[in-house]
């Protein structure tokens, strides 16, 4: 084999090993883009849970409140009906 041979079978297993370095690279980029997408996506949810966590929590006392205010104004009710009376 003459030095051309060898240099030209060199550069051609170079080259072969590049394609397939070049093609796990680009396949491990398309793998972090779907896992980044994926990831997004599962923090937007955990948002919106928390949201909704936050809005259950505080709707109890809103609900609380309301009865309280009710309860004030018929008591309120049953004095004024008992002095008028």
């Amino acid at each position: 084999m003459s030095d051309f041979e060898v240099i030209n079978h060199r550069l051609d297993t170079a080259e072969a090993d590049i394609k397939i370095l070049y093609k796990k690279v680009n396949d491990v980029t398309l793998s972090q883009v779907t896992s980044n997408t994926k990831l997004d996506s599962m923090l937007l949810t955990l948002g919106e849970m928390k949201e909704s966590i936050e809005t259950l929590k505080k709707r109890p006392s809103w609900l609380w409140d309301r009865v309280v205010v009710a309860l004030i104004g018929a008591i309120c009710g049953v004095l004024v009906n008992t002095f008028l009376a």
